[in-house]
């Protein structure tokens, strides 16, 4: 067991390391830690700010530190501009003993402001390829491969979440593989599992008729949800690969043999060949075989591609933007930032939609040109520390030292108006007057 002078030599250890500006506040706001990291994103040496009022130096920092503790919730991913240019994360904590006395607060900030800069340079400068290039989740040298992959028909099972873009990697190699015949889609999990069989092979019988994979000839065949097919058709269709022939179903005695000249792509939706929902999707199981006749290539979701979403971002704008005749806007640093932080688990389809949904936003507050985080859906957007921090409350719910850092931020905000900043803060401007000259704030 460590010692408790042992363990606060390892946190020391831990907040000198980190990156990312680590602030720790008492209840009333005074500063009483501040490590090398905000010394060197903020430009104050340590030195300089412990022992004073938070407030002192950053009146928001200031505000939501107090209302963390006062509240005593925790704030995550809060987007501030600290000076322009400047983009950082916040996460904040309140501190409590272990009677669950409040000892003070902290904030760890991330400096976000070279990534947002990247982000904008990529947005600016459109690729030599073409902007479309971004949709296809593939690398050069990836691309070169399962090209050559489809060249040679090699059966391939790509593997990824919902809407990763399994489908346009699928229709990229019937593009590039050089052969002339039809690119056939068959979702397996929306056709009855009885009729799988002959919709895959064909029918042999008073009313023949042809498969997809006879459909698909001198083309590409793919299918989305093989898992689905059921254990016997699975069988066939390994069968079918390493044979390279197949017969058709039905009841007829002589059956001639059919080639297979299709090059077979199927997809599951995740790798580790867990899937949920109806009961015949629970019981669905891909056999050990399959792995073994394909080819394996796992599609990446988005947030594997978090460099990638600034250029993406920009051709679903650019896309709805052409759709109702409009400029396009530029993305703002919040709206960056709050893109590149989100998960977006429904991938490609999740990421056009917001982008709509942010240009009708844009154009309903009358389009400026910059797309703000206020213009994504709720759920993409970040909370930012000003939003967090407005002057919602009357003074006398707060602590003295909120009340002097709201006043302070209020008088910034109205330029020293006095009267626009009393019916902002819900007081007489005779009551203002008072509390400036009670908090020594004259000068502001």
């Amino acid at each position: 067991m460590l010692e408790s002078q042992q363990i606060q030599s390892w946190l020391e250890g831990v907040l000198k390391a980190t990156n990312d500006a680590v602030t720790i506040v008492d209840p009333e706001g005074t500063v009483i830690y501040w490590n090398g990291a905000a010394e060197r994103t903020y430009g104050i040496e340590r030195t300089v700010i412990v022992g004073r009022k938070i407030g002192d130096y950053f009146q928001r920092e200031s505000i939501m530190l107090l209302q963390v503790m006062e509240s005593g919730q925790e704030v995550r991913e809060v987007y501030h501009e600290p000076r322009p240019g400047m983009h950082v994360m916040i996460n904040a904590i309140p501190v409590f003993d272990q009677d669950q006395e409040l000892m003070g607060a902290i904030s760890i900030e991330r400096n976000v402001t070279q990534y947002v800069k990247l982000s904008a340079e990529m947005v600016s400068r459109p690729s030599e390829e073409g902007v479309t290039t971004a949709l296809l989740p593939l690398s050069a040298e990836k691309q070169s491969s399962l090209g050559a992959l489809a060249r040679m028909k090699c059966p391939l099972l790509l593997t990824g979440s919902a809407g990763a873009g399994k489908k346009s990697v699928a229709k990229w190699m019937h593009a590039h593989c050089g052969r002339e015949g039809q690119f056939v889609y068959v979702s397996c999990s929306g056709i009855p599992a009885g009729l799988l069989e002959a919709e895959l092979f064909g029918y042999e019988g008073e009313h023949p008729r042809i498969g997809k994979l006879e459909l698909a000839q001198n083309g590409t065949l793919y299918l989305k949800d093989v898992h689905m097919l059921p254990a016997s058709v699975q069988e066939r269709l390994i069968e079918a690969l390493q044979e390279g022939q197949y017969v058709r179903s039905g009841e007829m005695e002589s059956k001639e043999a059919v080639t297979l000249d299709a090059h077979v792509i199927a997809s599951i939706p995740e790798e580790n060949g867990e899937w949920a929902g109806s009961e015949r999707e629970q019981s669905a199981q891909l056999l050990k075989e399959m792995y073994y006749v394909f080819q394996i290539e796992h599609i990446p979701s988005l947030m594997e591609r978090q460099q990638e979403l600034p250029e993406l971002s920009r051709f679903y704008l650019s896309e709805a933007a052409e759709k109702v005749g409009a400029a396009i806007p530029s993305l703002g640093a919040d709206a960056m930032a709050a893109i590149t932080s989100y998960r977006w688990p429904g991938n490609m389809a999740q990421l056009a939609n917001a982008m709509q949904y942010a240009l009708a936003s844009h154009l309903g507050r009358g389009g400026d040109g910059v797309i703000a985080a206020q213009d994504l859906p709720d759920y993409a957007r970040l909370t930012t520390l000003n939003e967090l921090t407005q002057p919602e409350l009357p003074l006398s719910v707060h602590s003295e030292e909120m009340e002097r850092a709201l006043i302070s931020e209020t008088l910034q905000r109205t330029k020293g108006n006095k009267a626009k900043a009393a019916r902002q803060l819900g007081i007489s401007r005779g009551a203002l007057y008072y509390k400036i000259r009670q908090y020594g704030l004259e000068g502001s």
